[in-house]
């Protein structure tokens, strides 16, 4: 297969994917390297994520470019003590890198024990 030939993934700007179509394989597997550093820089969303104020963070589950999170609150009663899931995300804000986790809340969960 050409490099031609392959379709450049929608996240990728078209300006990057110029620059790598036009480098060597050397250069490709030293950019391979660099990204994969870059990724190790990173810690994983689900390693970041800490309990809020009030709940207690009883499982994660990462999906890539966001995690469910399942809390509860076990000062409440009732309903109002969950388990309730979340899709945290991370929003960067500015070119610092600045930036918060997003918690968005999806609902009550319901079915098989948090616990087990």
């Amino acid at each position: 297969m050409t490099r031609s030939e392959i379709d450049t993934p929608d996240g990728i700007p078209k300006d990057v994917a110029a620059t790598l179509e036009g480098c060597s394989d050397a250069e490709l597997r030293e950019i391979v390297h660099y990204a994969q550093q870059l990724l190790d820089a990173h810690p994983p969303l689900t390693d970041a994520i800490e309990s809020r104020p009030g709940e207690d963070l009883l499982r994660v589950e990462d999906h890539g470019t966001y995690t469910i999170a399942v809390v509860e609150r076990p000062d409440e009663r009732g309903d109002a003590r969950g388990p309730f899931a979340y899709r945290v995300t991370w929003e960067p804000e500015g070119d610092d890198g600045a930036g918060q986790y997003r918690w968005h809340y999806l609902g009550k969960v319901y079915g098989k024990s948090e616990e087990g």
